[in-house]
Parts: C-alpha cells; structure tokens; sequence
C-alpha cells in the first residue's frame, strides 16, 4: 500500500542508498500498473450495473441455484416430507402419454407395474401397453408434422421437462399433473399449449440430472449435440435449451441424461436403431444416422446398466430386446444401423 509514511520511507532509503531508486521507481510502476487495471475492471461492473446487465447476471445465477435446490428437495422428500407424515402418502409410478399438442393425460400403474416386476418375461408389459394402444392412435392426424402420442413412464416425485420443437423447455413437477381415473379421453387431458407453431417434442424426467454427466440432444433427421450438465442447468433455468438443428425442416426430438461412457440409443419410424457411446459424441450438432426421406428419429434413451430393452410399437406390440444386442457404432462417424 502506497501512503505518506511508505514515500517517506522511499527518500531517506534512496538519500542513504541512491543505488536503490531504480528498484523502488519499478516497484512504483508496478503498483501503479495494477491499480489501474483494477480501476478499469471496477469501472466496466459500474458500467453494467448501470446497464442492468449485471443484475440480469446475478438474477440468473439466483434462479438457477433456487431451480436446483428445489429440485433436490423434492427429491430427497424434503418438502414432501411433512406431508409424507401426515397422510403416509406413498411414490406412484405412472405412464404419461402425451400429443405433439401439448395434451397429457396420466395414468398410475402401481398394481399393473408390481404384476409387471414380479413375471419373469419382461415382454409382459403388452398387458399394460395393450390398455393404451387406442390413445397412443388417438390425435396424430392432428400433428402438423404427421407425429404420434408418446409414452414416458416415471414417478410421482420426479421433475418433468417439457420440450418444444423450437428448443423451448417448461418445467414442473410430475405430482402437478392430475391422473385419470376414467377412460383415456383427450378431451381431459391436461394441456400445456405450444406456442405458434410449436409441437411439444417430448417429456423428460430430469430429477436425478444432478447425477448424469452430459445430456444429448437428438432431432428427427438424426442430428446429435452433447452437452455438460452445467451448460444444461443453466439453459433449463432460462427456459430454452436451443432447437439442436442445422438443417431449416429438421426439429429437436428428444433429450437424454448421460452417465460416463453411457451408450445413447436412436431409434426411427421404420424401425432402425443407432448406438453410439456418449464420449464419442461431440459438443457439436453433428449428423450421425442415415435415414431415408420418409424416416425420422422417434426416440433417443441411455441404455445404462439395464439387462433388456423394449420396444413398444404404435399399435401397442412389443418387442423385448437383450441389452447387449445394442452394439455401439464402430466410430463417431460410423453408420452402422440395426432394424428392429
């Protein structure tokens, strides 16, 4: 620190020694250096305080920390645990189905899935599948894009994503959502409306990405874009994780949690699947399947640790698949399919 008592020092040190002025001039210089650059950095955060840009800054840092703290209170019970207490309410499982309009309708499965976990073939989920085969039909001729009803099957505590075609995301809690407790009808669905010309493009549960490495971003013509979970958080604060697309008539499809070394799955219309391992996917929207004009990728999943897979078909068939017969593409450029 520069001060009258510090250049006092300075004059009786160079009338003693003159040999050492050239080092207290440099050390002068020095100091001097700093202070002005540290003037500058003071001065550019009054600039964009003044802007307001600063306060937009720390406004998104604020709602990206309270999205995620009360993300894991709800899925460590934190804020459900008082009333957990009070009416011993446990988790349910259900299946959402929902229309490229927004509609929703949700269906609890909690004595169909213990029938499910407790038969020794998986391919006994048709029981359920069957049950829903007239909704999943029901509303595509209304689809701009020609696209069907689609499935997700998760739990009452999650947190689900809602992803629009134009990158547009909307979160909320899965419990939110009022289940049905008659026949499926559209006319009673929830709906969360698109936007012009939107299309909602998925539902994804997104309460353990607190554990997942990277997410994926596929579209329909088979375009991919890996993402660091950072990046994602902050995107999903801001409502708007991006279309993910280069080419003007392609559109986001889906969303993906990685974990490390994770295999990503891509599965079209007609039946053809792809499997990359997720460290070699770029941070790039790259191509990676090669489909034909009338094809279009309809799911993208992380195969994980799970020993199967199945395939559920539009007309409610399933398809039970071991899961190392996904067998990874033998490079990041590769076109290696599979048909189902």
């Amino acid at each position: 620190m520069i001060n009258p008592e510090k250049i006092e020092e300075w004059i009786r040190e160079v009338e003693e020694r003159p040999a050492s002025s050239s080092n207290i001039i440099r050390f002068v210089a020095n100091r001097l250096r700093d202070l002005a650059q540290r003037y500058e950095e003071l001065l550019a955060e009054v600039v964009q305080l003044r802007s307001g840009q600063k306060v937009e800054e720390y406004e998104a840092r604020i709602a990206s920390l309270q999205y995620q703290l009360d993300l894991l209170r709800r899925q460590v019970s934190g804020e459900l645990l008082e009333e957990a207490l009070a009416e011993t309410a446990p988790e349910t499982t259900s299946i959402f189905i929902y229309s490229p309009q927004g509609q929703v309708l949700r269906v609890e499965l909690n004595a169909d899935l213990e029938a499910v976990r407790n038969a020794p073939d998986p391919s006994s989920a048709s029981t359920i599948v069957a049950r829903f085969s007239s909704a999943l039909q029901a509303g595509e001729e209304n689809s701009q894009h020609g696209l069907p009803p689609r499935l997700v099957w998760t739990g009452s505590q999650e947190e689900l994503l809602f992803l629009f075609d134009s990158g547009r995301t909307v979160t909320m809690p899965a419990s939110s959502i009022p289940a049905c407790t008659g026949p499926l009808d559209w006319q009673q669905a929830f709906i969360e409306e698109p936007r012009g010309a939107e299309e909602l493009a998925a539902i994804v549960p997104i309460g353990r990405m607190s554990l997942a490495d990277s997410i994926v971003q596929a579209s329909r013509r088979g375009f991919v874009k890996k993402m660091l979970r950072g990046a994602f958080v902050t995107f999903v604060a801001k409502n708007f994780v991006g279309p993910g697309v280069v080419q003007p008539k392609d559109r986001t499809c889906g969303l993906t949690l990685c974990a490390e070394n994770d295999r990503l799955v891509m599965v079209s219309k007609e039946g053809f699947s792809l499997t990359k391992e997720t460290g070699s996917l770029s941070y790039r929207v790259e191509d990676t399947l090669q489909l034909g004009l009338s094809d279009h990728i309809v799911d993208s999943f992380a195969v994980g640790k799970k020993p199967w897979v199945v395939f559920v078909t539009q007309s409610g068939k399933v398809i039970n698949r071991d899961s190392d017969w996904l067998k990874a593409a033998s490079s990041a450029k590769s076109r290696d399919q599979t048909e189902i």
